[in-house]
Order: structure tokens, then C-alpha cells, then sequence
């Protein structure tokens, strides 16, 4: 038989004990009645309006034995179809599965005392589901097990949860994809924030240095203690210092910057940057400065000293036309001071003027060509690009490359042999002269420093330099090959890469072989490889097409 619905029977409840009280006004016991009627029309509204929905099983029957509006608002069921039904209707399975659980749990009934928290869903009319936390409480009333079991709608509170942690996971994703160490202190300078990049630099995984003291984590950040410590305490507003390590040999420079926590936390942030790159940048730029300005007193040298030698050359050539047995009126005004000319000319021979004379003019005409060569390549802008004599291009570099007095002073008056081997069937070469004289003084001076850096170079049959240049299907192929120490793999890998060198300290940048490779392959559409093995030498092969 189906039972009564539960809002029925409390209606006539209502209404018999309010006839009841109408039938005895005159009894002493109506204000209390009345009042007893009043605290339950209280607590069954708040139970109504509650804003959390509420469930009340039968055990016994397996059924709802009442539910309040807000369950019926998430369920959008009415209240006659959720009277009397079974669990099942409005929990998932799982949560149907626990209730069963806590009902045959024999000590359930004397010894149940604290609530169950768990979440689950809100099966609704349609097929709707309302993610809820459920919070249960066994009651025994009566000679009947009852559960009551409350069910709070927490899809904001899980939406806010998404919300927040996709917000930690951004600024997380963010965080660890500096590329700078970011290591985060409390007030007591433990480890509270470390990024990916510091694992990397340190080896230290976040969860071991998180709460370890920072000193312990990272030693060189001991130097800045006073900084770091000032920045906590709010005595200072953080400050930024630069400093060095050797790692594997090599300087590296490092820049630690320190700001303070914003909010009412004290701490600071201590962010370390790898700034090798942009010192060593500034340096090619200081030095690149000071080349120009070195290079534009060195063109206004080269013009001053232009007029001299011309001078010097003019009179070499004078002299040795007045001493010239091809020039008649030498011979008429030797003779008119009575002076055999042939004498004059076995004199000059015999003391060695002559041989001098044409010493001096060599050595005048290729001072000449050292002056022409550099104003010329001074006033190159480098980027103009046209047809040219490769060739010539060659000898002017190596014209220029030779012609310092360090490379001399370093190699003595012999052992100094530069080999060329041109096939005279080259065409020429759509390219920027200035920018391939550039690249070959940069080879040429590095294979002659290398040579000069072993001591035994001169056992070896001292400096012998190949330059060669042959001609392929549209492209030319140019050679430097050195008799110097080579490379090994590992330098041979980083021999390209900016700012690498094995020079000493001050000596150079770094810059000389990526920038002819860049020059090459990049503005001029070649290749540039090197073959080189550890003491025999190396050998870089240029191609260039001719496009002409």
C-alpha cells in the first residue's frame, strides 16, 4: 500500500494540534502548545529555504522519507516524485554503494558520532548532474535508522578551484620558462620559490630545495648575503650587482638582481642571469670603436705619408735616370766635366748604388701598395656588391694580412713561405670585396697565430700558408690550408659558435670565424667548412657561386 506523503502527514499534524489548542484555550498548557506549533513552522522554513539541498532516508524502507525545496530545485523534481523513491534516483551508484556501507556497519548505530564528508554528483530530471559535497549523519529515532544527508552545489567553489589553479599553472609555466635562475626567500632566507632553469644551472630539484636554507642551495650567492638580507628586513629596496665564475676554464659573468616581496609577507626574489654573451658583446663593441677610431687615424696616416713616399719614389726614379746610360745628355754633361761616363756607371755598380737604388724602389713601390691597399679598404663600406677580379681580391688580403710589423717580428726574417695556386681560368665573382678581404685576413691571420702559438713551429719548416683558388660548375672554390696545430673535435665543434676562441685572455674576441661564416654563407650565398684533424694542420674550403 502506498504511503501517505510525509507534507500531508505533517499538515494534519499541524492541524489537530492546532484544533486541539482552539478546543482548550482555557487550559493552562495552550501558550506552550502554541509556542511548540511556532518553533517547528520556524525550523521547517529554514529547513526549506536552506540553501544547501537536503535528503532524509529511511533505512528500513530503503526510501526518502523527506526532502527540502532546495533539493527539489537541483533535482527539478516535485516533491511526490521524490517521496518514497529510492536513493538511486538523485546519487550515482558509487555513492549508493556507501550508504549501504555505513548501514551495515553493526556498531553504526550506538557509536556514530561524526560526519562523512564526500564528494559526488547530483543525478537531476533530464540527465543533469550537479557536482556536490556531501556531508551524512546516521540518526536511530524512535525504533528507525534514519540518514540524513546534506548535499552542498560546489560547482563555483570548483570552478574558482579550475580557475585558480590554471592560474598557477600559467604563472608556474611562465616562471619556469625564464631562462634566468628565479629562487624565492622568506624572512629567514629559506627556499620557498625555485624555478626549472635553477634546477638546470644546479643540479637541485625543487622539492629538495624548497625550505632549505638558500646559502646551502646555491654557495655563491653567500658574496650578496648582506643584499639579500637587507632587502627581507625592508631596509633596502633590493639592488642589482654583477659578478664572475670559471666553469670548465672559461670566465662567465653572471648578473644577480634582488627586489623585495609586495604585500605583507616579508622575503625577496633573487633572479641570476648567464650575461657572458652581452659583456663579452660590449667588449666587441668597445673594441670595434676603438678600431674605427684607430682605423680613421690610421687612413690619416696613410695619406700623410702618401706624400713623402711619392716624394721618396720620385727621386729614386730621378736618380736613377741620372745614372742612366740610355739618357744622351747624361753622357754629354760627364763628358764636359771630363769624366768617362762607363766610369761613372762601373762606380755606382761596384759600390753597390745601383743594386740599393732598386732596393729602395721595391721597397718604396710596395710601402705604395700597402698605403693604396689600406685607404681603399677603409673607404669600402662593405655592403656594395659587384663583379670582381677574385684574384685580385686574394693578393690584396694577403698584401695586407703580411704587411704588419707584429707578424714580422714574431716570424723573423725566414721561415715564412706563402704557396698560391690559382687556376688562371677563373671568371669573376659577384661579391662585396671589402667583405671577402675581410674574411680572408681573418684566416690568413688566424692560421699564422696559430703557427706562431706552437714553440716547435720552426722545426716544422716554419709557416707555409696555401691559398688556392679553383674554378667549379657556377661556383669557385677557395682554399686556405696551414702547416699549424689543427683542432680536435671538441674545438672543431665550437670553432663557429660567437664568442668562442683559444687565444689567451685579451688576445681575441671570437668573432673571426662566425663572422666569415657568416659573411659566406648567409650575404653571399656559399659554404664554409673546415677540415682539420689535431697536428696536421687545417684547411677551410670556400665556395661561392659566381652569379655574374
Amino acid at each position: 500500500m502506498k504511503r501517505r506523503s510525509r507534507s500531508n502527514s505533517n499538515e494534519n499534524v499541524r492541524n489537530k494540534l492546532i484544533g486541539l489548542g482552539e478546543n482548550s484555550m482555557r487550559k493552562s498548557y495552550y501558550p506552550e502548545l502554541r509556542e511548540r506549533i511556532n518553533e517547528l513552522e520556524r525550523f521547517r522554513a529554514l529547513v526549506e529555504n536552506a540553501n544547501d539541498a537536503l535528503f532524509v532516508l529511511d533505512a528500513f524502507s530503503w526510501s526518502f522519507a523527506d526532502v527540502n525545496k532546495t533539493a527539489l530545485k537541483k533535482t527539478n523534481y516535485d516533491r511526490n516524485e521524490l517521496l518514497d523513491s529510492p536513493p538511486e534516483l538523485v546519487f550515482p551508484e558509487e555513492t549508493c554503494f556507501l550508504l549501504h556501507e555505513v548501514l551495515i556497519d553493526d556498531d553504526v548505530y550506538s557509536s556514530w558520532d561524526k560526519e562523512d564528508v564526500s564528494m559526488t554528483d547530483l543525478l537531476g530530471k533530464g540527465g543533469s548532474r550537479i557536482p556536490v559535497e556531501m556531508t551524512l549523519r546516521v540518526h536511530y529515532v524512535g525504533g528507525r535508522l534514519y540518514i540524513v544527508m546534506v548535499a552542498r552545489d560546489v560547482r563555483r567553489r570548483l570552478a574558482d578551484q579550475r580557475e585558480l589553479s590554471r592560474a598557477r599553472n600559467y604563472l608556474g609555466n611562465v616562471i619556469d620558462s625564464m631562462q634566468s635562475v628565479l629562487v624565492g626567500v622568506d624572512e629567514t632566507s629559506n627556499v620557498v620559490l625555485w624555478n626549472d632553469y635553477a634546477h638546470k644551472e644546479t643540479g637541485i630539484p625543487a622539492d629538495t630545495a624548497e625550505g632549505r636554507f638558500v646559502y646551502e642551495m646555491i654557495p655563491a650567492l653567500r658574496r650578496f648575503e648582506h643584499l639579500i638580507s637587507a632587502t627581507i628586513s625592508g631596509d633596502v629596496s633590493g639592488g642589482t650587482e654583477i659578478f664572475h665564475m670559471d666553469r670548465d676554464g672559461d670566465t662567465v659573468f653572471f648578473e644577480i638582481v634582488v627586489f623585495p616581496f609586495k604585500g605583507d609577507e616579508a622575503g625577496a626574489v633573487i633572479r641570476v642571469d648567464d650575461i657572458t654573451a652581452r659583456t663579452r658583446m660590449e667588449e666587441v663593441m668597445v673594441q670595434t670603436e676603438k678600431m674605427m677610431t684607430v682605423g680613421g687615424l690610421a687612413a690619416g696616416m696613410a695619406h700623410e705619408i702618401n706624400n713623402p713616399l711619392g716624394g721618396i719614389l720620385q727621386g729614386i726614379q730621378n736618380i736613377q735616370r741620372r745614372i742612366s746610360n740610355n739618357l744622351p745628355k747624361n753622357i754629354t754633361v760627364a763628358g764636359e766635366l771630363g769624366i768617362p761616363f762607363d766610369a761613372i756607371r762601373e762606380y755606382c755598380d761596384r759600390r753597390g748604388i745601383l743594386s740599393k737604388l732598386d732596393s729602395v724602389q721595391k721597397l718604396g713601390e710596395r710601402s705604395a701598395r700597402i698605403v693604396s691597399n689600406m685607404l681603399q679598404f677603409s673607404r669600402q663600406s662593405g655592403g656594395e656588391r659587384s663583379c670582381s677580379n677574385i684574384k685580385e681580391i686574394v693578393e690584396t688580403s694577403i698584401e695586407l694580412s703580411f704587411s704588419s710589423y707584429d707578424f714580422y717580428s714574431k716570424s723573423g726574417s725566414g721561415g715564412f713561405e706563402i704557396v698560391r695556386e690559382f687556376d688562371e681560368s677563373i671568371p669573376c665573382l659577384l661579391c662585396s670585396p671589402s667583405e671577402i678581404e675581410q674574411v680572408l685576413i681573418n684566416l690568413l691571420k688566424n692560421s699564422v697565430q696559430a703557427i706562431l702559438s706552437t714553440p716547435e713551429w720552426k722545426e716544422k719548416g716554419g709557416v707555409r700558408i696555401i691559398v688556392r683558388l679553383k674554378s667549379e660548375p657556377d661556383y669557385v672554390r677557395l682554399e686556405i690550408e696551414d702547416n699549424g696545430p689543427g683542432m680536435d673535435a671538441k674545438t672543431r665543434k665550437m670553432a663557429l659558435e660567437p664568442f668562442f676562441t683559444t687565444k689567451p685572455a685579451g688576445e681575441g674576441t671570437g668573432l673571426g670565424l662566425f663572422v666569415s661564416y657568416f659573411i659566406i654563407t648567409q650575404k653571399h650565398g656559399g659554404t664554409f667548412d673546415i677540415e682539420t684533424s689535431p697536428g696536421k694542420g687545417m684547411k677551410v674550403v670556400i665556395r661561392m657561386p659566381y652569379n655574374c
